[in-house]
């Protein structure tokens, strides 16, 4: 099964100085930026040209027939351009979300870290018209108890992730075509990690998934092959779509600072 790995396009949160738990002027769900924006469209044409079945470019099977993104809003707004142009709904699947989760505050300041609900399925329909959300969501995919999710807690969460990645991976056929995610950085760099059988650590990383704002990656998994599963990473960081001075994110230091000091990527 072909799988695309879209970071999503550049956020407000990715703007500021320090985008991190230690900056208390942090959006708990941020938008996009002005460039975020252009990324988002720029993607859009991107897979309607390259990766959609009407294209002619690539093989049935490697076509982008469905859509899978996090409820989060950076994510939503961009998978929104390349859903119209593929002519395919998105699917928002709750546990896609960033590690942290949707909170508000700061860890040096005197209330702490807050944790909300972010989206409901009614917020989200009504603001991503034709998305198809879960039941689950009816509420928010947090709560405010939860606070702010753990690296190992995100750990924890993905490597699920990627046990419902092999389980569509193994009922593939050829006509069900290739499956796209649009997520977040920290989150790529853990699922890359699960998938390819890389150790997973906290703290200080020996290496860290570094990836783009609106880049794409691209994985074939092969389910059972030979008795076991195999991830292939073909490509990583397609960003032939965007120019230089579009391009934003995927520093070592911005993961690095989200092992070392529960940031949000």
């Amino acid at each position: 099964m072909r799988l695309y790995i879209v970071r999503h396009a550049q956020s407000a949160n990715n703007a500021l100085d320090t985008p991190s738990l230690q900056n208390s002027g942090r959006s708990a769900d941020p938008s996009l930026t002005a460039k975020g924006f252009q990324q988002a469209e720029a993607l859009g044409r991107f897979v309607g040209d390259e990766l959609g079945e009407a294209c002619g470019k690539v093989e049935p099977q490697h076509a982008i027939r469905r859509m899978v993104v996090s409820p989060m809003r950076r994510c939503m707004l961009t998978a929104g351009p390349a859903a119209k142009v593929l002519g395919i709904p998105i699917e928002v699947k709750g546990d896609l979300f960033e590690h942290g989760g949707c909170f508000e505050g700061a860890r040096d300041d005197s209330g702490g870290v807050v944790g909300c609900t972010g989206l409901t399925k009614s917020q989200l329909e009504s603001e991503f018209p034709g998305c198809v959300v879960p039941d689950e969501l009816v509420g928010g995919w947090w709560t405010r108890q939860q606070g702010c999710e753990t690296v190992p807690q995100a750990q924890e969460r993905i490597r699920a992730v990627a046990a419902w990645l092999w389980s569509v991976a193994e009922a593939w056929k050829k006509e069900d075509g290739a499956m796209c995610i649009v997520v977040h950085g920290m989150f790529i760099d853990i699922l890359i990690k699960v998938l390819t059988g890389v150790a997973l650590t906290t703290g200080k990383q020996q290496a860290v998934y570094c990836s783009k704002n609106a880049g794409v990656h691209v994985l074939e998994l092969r389910a059972s092959l030979g008795g076991g599963n195999v991830a292939g990473l073909q490509r990583f960081n397609v960003l032939e779509h965007m120019p230089t001075a579009m391009q934003t994110g995927g520093s070592v230091e911005g993961l690095d600072d989200c092992y070392m000091h529960e940031g949000t990527a």
